[in-house]
């Protein structure tokens, strides 16, 4: 999905605090609308575009509970919505998100509310945005006559370098007449949350589109997964290098895919792990595949292949290790006179 001209149409913001919190303070919630100026407008249609479009760390879910009075509800109502009903289904939604931050790393901060069109693929289609913000702090350089002076500012939001924050966009592909009864399939879903990029499987990563908007990961995330292994390492075989650099590079696929990510993002490992030369060609493969955008890692179809590695050789020699131990204490060396060089860590312990 590619996403881009952004125009903005209603945008407000509440506060949204630890659920703990709920119990000493209702958070504060705005009454209006909110007017952003150009720039303020510019900024955030930049941030969304910047943060969603093809190759970013985005996932897309699925709806999991579409009944009345449902994050789903609110969202898919908001688009059609007076005014009115718009402030009063975010004031709704950003008191879930405020219930649903129960775990102990989760910030409090601002829940944006935007609706708006965009073009997706060139189509013009309509979208509802949810922002969770944290807040920061900065300076503000002013200048003046006399000089620059820094102001401090105590509550920042969406600075671009600001990471802290995560985004649910819903993109309305089919239009429904009936407004109030719209069907999880009329919308695709975006996920962005920067735990998602570092953590583990953690209820971090996943209380936002979880527990808050009720939605689940796509269906098919493992079978993506199973084909972005499967297409790297048919990729990789494809190479103009060495075998032994072949076997390196297999094992950093395993390695990559075994890591604490929850995302896998093609771009992000042929820059890591691929030659400069050859990473714009594994790109347009994958996109050829329709797995050039990012994907929520799943390994139920992986689970046996990424368990140990192995090197077969033409004489009927097998080398087994697992990927850790293979990475770290194998070296597989050049071929010469009909015999390629192995270089193991450690003595020999026992012997068959």
């Amino acid at each position: 999905m590619n996403i881009n001209n952004i125009k903005i149409n209603r945008v407000i913001a509440h506060e949204v605090v630890r659920a703990k919190e709920l119990e000493q303070r209702a958070p504060i919630e705005s009454e209006n609308i909110i007017t952003l100026d150009s720039k303020g407008n510019e900024l955030v249609s930049k941030r969304l575009v910047d943060t969603l479009s093809n190759g970013s760390h985005c996932v897309e879910v699925t709806v999991d509970d579409e009944t009345v009075n449902t994050p789903f509800y609110h969202v898919a109502f908001m688009l059609d919505s007076t005014d009115e009903d718009f402030i009063k289904s975010s004031k709704h939604l950003s008191k879930e998100l405020s219930r649903a931050q129960t775990i102990g790393s989760i910030k409090a901060g601002s829940a944006i509310f935007i609706q708006g069109t965009c073009l997706v693929d060139d189509g013009e289609v309509r979208f509802v945005a949810i922002i969770k913000a944290d807040s920061d702090q900065a300076l503000q350089k002013q200048i003046r006559e006399e000089g620059i002076t820094l102001v401090y500012i105590n509550d920042m939001v969406l600075g671009q370098s600001q990471r802290l924050f995560k985004i649910a966009f819903f993109v309305e592909v089919e239009k429904a007449e009936d407004r109030l009864n719209r069907r999880s399939e009329d919308f695709e879903i975006k996920i962005f949350d920067h735990m998602m990029q570092n953590s583990g499987s953690g209820d971090a990563a996943s209380y936002f589109y979880s527990s808050f908007l009720k939605c689940k990961l796509s269906h098919n995330a493992s079978r993506q997964t199973k084909e972005f292994y499967e297409v790297t390492r048919s990729f990789i075989d494809t190479l103009p290098i060495e075998q032994s650099e072949k076997v390196e590079l297999k094992g950093d696929v395993i390695s990559y895919l075994r890591s604490n990510k929850e995302i896998i993002s093609p771009r992000e490992f042929a820059k890591d792990v691929l030659p400069v030369d050859q990473q714009d060609k594994f790109i347009n493969l994958c996109n050829e595949k329709k797995i050039g955008q990012s994907i929520s890692k799943d390994l139920s179809l992986l689970k046996g292949k990424l368990r140990r590695q192995s090197v077969k050789f033409v004489s009927g020699v097998t080398l087994y290790a697992s990927p850790a131990i293979f990475k770290e204490s194998v070296k597989v060396g050049v071929f010469l006179d009909g015999w390629t060089d192995i270089k193991i860590k450690g003595k020999v312990e026992s012997g068959v």
